[in-house]
């Protein structure tokens, strides 16, 4: 590999005022009703391979301990057994750049001071925004904001959370749809009307897409359900009769294909959960493929499919490849694997065509760990495009052009952002 231009694109892209193209940052004002951070709050997609490898949650790992020092004795053998995963790789990275750990590991000797780090500087008034803003150098965050919820538009670009969409046949979402409207959902177009002014509303105060992540508890694959069909499913679920397994994903069906449509008659964007699960997911869920009904049916709809699909990418670079209107974005990867992340990237590069490959998106909690994902991203990036340059016949002021797509100016395009 070309060391010096791999430095030299690192360097371009530490410039580049980046847009994080998939966000669960917490606002501002909720960090600090939270109170400072520590080494045992800070944490975000470890839990995960805490609970994987002691079968319990990360509260749940820590209770009944009253002190730091306690808890540290419950996380190091934890460490022990699972310290070589991106997961904590990812952690350590952000402890390096912004909490002044100086070794390569925690240890016995090192974690305290660590541990006092973290509380004190998260609870300074300034941190979050210089953190977010002066550090990662972002120009915004498309953030995923739930039903009814605010953002924060100096640091967020809101994308509308769709997931309750496809449960308005049960009463308790109806209802608080209904109150938030002030209408009344009586059949299956009225329900659709609903959606339709929810989303109208959000756009108007400057969201930019609808978000759905229902592959984490059912299939991608969704086909187009007649209005009959679905009216006389939604009718009884009205009437208090509970649909069947079959009837629900039939109505899901239904308002998904109807999402789509809302989405090219408005303009926004249609981002959607691909790949990766929780601990115990059902994986073949959610291979993009599966996406293939919907993406054809809706030609002029702008799909922005998350995760790289992983470990679907060679999968999702073919639908890039194929479907003019997919937009493949690297959320969450290089947090999951950082070899896989190259991997994916560098297929892609050869496939798809740069201005639809988005390349960050932090999918973190905490403003902290958005910097420790963008440099490894970073990093990622800076070893494929240099890669690029010296074995696959891509020139160099090719590679520079795509560090700055990927960070910034096809985001900027897609989201239409001023």
């Amino acid at each position: 590999m070309n060391d010096a231009l791999r430095d030299e694109l690192v360097a371009e892209m530490e410039a580049i005022q980046t847009v994080d193209c998939h966000s669960h940052t917490a606002l501002r004002a909720k960090y600090y009703e939270a109170g400072p951070r520590s080494l045992f709050t800070i944490s975000s997609y470890f839990d995960r391979d805490i609970q994987s490898v002691t079968g319990r949650g990360t509260q749940e790992l820590y209770e009944g301990c009253e002190t730091d020092e306690q808890r540290w004795e419950r996380l190091k053998p934890v460490l022990a057994k699972a310290r070589n995963v991106s997961y904590w790789r990812h952690n350590l990275v952000a402890f390096k750049a912004l909490f002044d750990l100086r070794d390569d590991e925690l240890t016995d000797g090192n974690w305290s001071a660590l541990n006092d780090a973290i509380r004190e500087r998260t609870a300074d008034p300034d941190w979050y925004h210089h953190v977010t803003v002066n550090v990662c150098n972002l120009r915004t965050q498309a953030r995923n904001v739930p039903w009814f919820e605010d953002w924060e538009p100096e640091y967020f670009t809101a994308i509308l959370r769709m997931e309750r969409a496809l449960d308005l046949w049960k009463e308790e979402t109806r209802r608080e749809l209904e109150e938030h409207l002030d209408c009344s959902i009586t059949d299956l177009d009225s329900c659709k009307e609903a959606i339709a002014a929810l989303a109208e509303e959000y756009q108007g105060r400057g969201a930019r897409g609808i978000k759905l992540a229902h592959a984490y508890r059912r299939t991608l694959h969704s086909e187009r359900v007649s209005a009959v069909v679905a009216s006389a499913i939604y009718d009884r679920a009205l009437r208090g009769k509970r649909p069947s397994a079959a009837e629900i994903k039939q109505l899901e069906d239904h308002i998904i294909f109807f999402l789509a449509g809302l989405c090219a008659e408005t303009g926004l964007i249609f981002d959607m959960h691909t790949g990766v699960q929780t601990n115990w997911g059902r994986i073949p869920d959610s291979d993009p493929l599966l996406l293939l009904p919907l993406i054809h049916a809706h030609r002029s709809v702008r799909f922005n499919l998350y995760h790289a699909g992983y470990p679907y990418s060679r999968e999702m670079g073919m639908l890039g490849k194929h479907c003019p209107n997919v937009w493949l974005n690297m959320a969450w990867v290089y947090v999951i694997t950082m070899e896989g992340g190259r991997r994916s990237l560098s297929e892609w590069i050869d496939l798809v065509p740069g201005y639809r490959l988005l390349g960050f998106g932090s999918d973190v909690g905490w403003p902290e760990l958005i910097y420790g994902h963008l440099l490894m991203a970073r990093s990622c990036i800076a070893d494929v495009l240099a890669e690029k340059v010296q074995r696959d016949f891509l020139s160099r002021r090719a590679a520079m052009d795509l560090a700055r797509m990927m960070l910034h100016d096809n985001a900027v395009e897609l989201y239409g952002l001023e």
